[in-house]
């Protein structure tokens, strides 16, 4: 698994020297099971093991969960410590808290924070209303682009009948120039069509990217003129926080909110946090938002149609914690991708042609862990872990390609 750029942090996609920076721990991933309860029951050999170089971590089996994707709901966990407990991971109280099974608390201690500093939230809370008006802007250029984009392709189509989205954005515009003198009328007018689409999709990447920037830019100049990292209240909930994290064997990242799970998270600055408990030997377990996070990108759904059923647009949010950065993940993808649709599937895989695709669902789960690859190296592997459903592979020609339980990607 690639890993930030940091002291205690090397590059996953070379492979790395085992000279003690080699990342004990893994990632499971699930696409949007439908009950907490459930993923624990189905992996508790797993959880109930331990890699982890610290031993007191190790014979403790400590689990944090992090349930800021349930905004007010946050501390509703009592389920997933009881069936925690029923699988052999104890409770251990002592001042009437469990300091064995934790609660990362990430929202209500933002709220906390909020009511001791006002004057800390208040820049803060104008700095966010700068990023909503930012992306309000993209939102809207965004949406023209792809609009315009799917007109293109539809007037190809009727052009070209049989032509389909992935030949359009495979086409090698750049190689064939010097061959136009050669082409038909018909051949060249198809050479230009193919230009013009590919054209239009890198706006719309450029459009992402051009986001990502400034939203970057605004939190850069909101932490500086605010004083953030020198604020006392702060820099003393963030250690709390990355003190849970680093003496987790297992954490568990769960779906609901994503916007508000990763601006609460990055908020206290605590993506170093996870990569060094990873690097420790901490396995992750996550489900939709929960994975989202830990991609280079964020991916949100319009959730609000009337027909729930129905296939819906999605909407790039941001650039996640990119802890895993060989894959993107879409989780629900059966009910909220058109995975029937090659065309679709292609566009996908072009427009995040950086990370493999991949599509998830309820009984989907991919184990990304680090294994020895000779006698001095090691390698990230990927394996499908769903015993009722595949891992989904999107490619560039419009495929999808089922991945199902003990298969690996391949992946570069």
């Amino acid at each position: 698994m690639r890993m930030a750029p940091g002291p205690t942090t090397g590059d996953g996609d070379r492979r790395r020297r085992r000279e003690g920076t080699e990342v004990q721990g893994s990632i499971l991933f699930n696409g949007n099971i439908e009950r907490e309860t459930d993923f624990i029951q189905r992996f508790k050999d797993r959880i109930l093991t331990s890699r982890h170089q610290d031993a007191a971590v190790r014979g403790s089996r400590k689990v944090l969960m992090v349930t800021a994707a349930w905004k007010k709901d946050e501390y509703n966990e009592g389920h997933v410590r009881a069936a925690l407990n029923a699988i052999g991971i104890p409770s251990r109280y002592e001042a009437g808290y469990d300091q064995n099974i934790q609660n990362l608390a990430v929202y209500h201690g933002f709220n906390s924070l909020k009511q001791k500093e006002p004057e800390l939230y208040a820049k803060y809370h104008e700095k966010q209303e700068v990023i909503k008006g930012v992306k309000q802007f993209y939102r809207k250029k965004n949406t023209q682009l792809v609009a315009l984009l799917k007109d293109q392709k539809e007037l190809i189509q009727r052009t070209f009948p049989g032509t389909t989205l992935a030949q359009v954005l495979n086409y090698p515009v750049q190689a064939t120039r010097k061959d136009l003198p050669s082409l038909s009328p018909r051949q060249l007018h198809f050479h230009y069509c193919c230009q013009d689409v590919q054209g239009t999709l890198r706006a719309i990447v450029q459009n992402d990217e051009k986001m990502v920037e400034i939203c970057s830019e605004i939190d850069l100049y909101f932490a500086a003129s605010s004083g953030l990292a020198a604020n006392a209240t702060y820099r003393e909930m963030r250690a709390r926080l990355v003190e849970r994290i680093l003496s987790a064997n297992s954490i568990f990242i769960f779906g609901g909110h994503v916007a508000i799970l990763y601006n609460r998270l990055n908020f206290f600055k605590l993506k170093e946090a996870f990569v060094e408990a990873l690097r420790r030997g901490t396995n992750f377990y996550t489900i939709s938002a929960g994975t989202g996070v830990l991609c280079n990108r964020i991916i949100l759904y319009d959730d609000f149609g009337e027909d729930r059923h129905v296939a819906r647009d999605f909407e790039f949010f941001d650039n996640g914690f990119g802890i895993v950065t060989k894959i993107q993940v879409f989780p629900h993808c059966m009910d909220r991708i058109k995975t029937d649709d090659p065309d679709n599937l292609a566009y996908l895989a072009h427009r995040f042609e950086s990370s493999c695709c991949l599509g998830m669902n309820q009984e989907s789960f991919l184990l990304m862990e680090t294994v020895a690859d000779g006698a001095d190296a090691t390698r990230e592997r990927f394996v499908s872990m769903g015993e009722k459903d595949a891992v989904w592979v999107f490619d560039k020609t419009g495929r999808k390609t089922p991945k199902g339980n003990g298969e690996e990607l391949a992946l570069s």
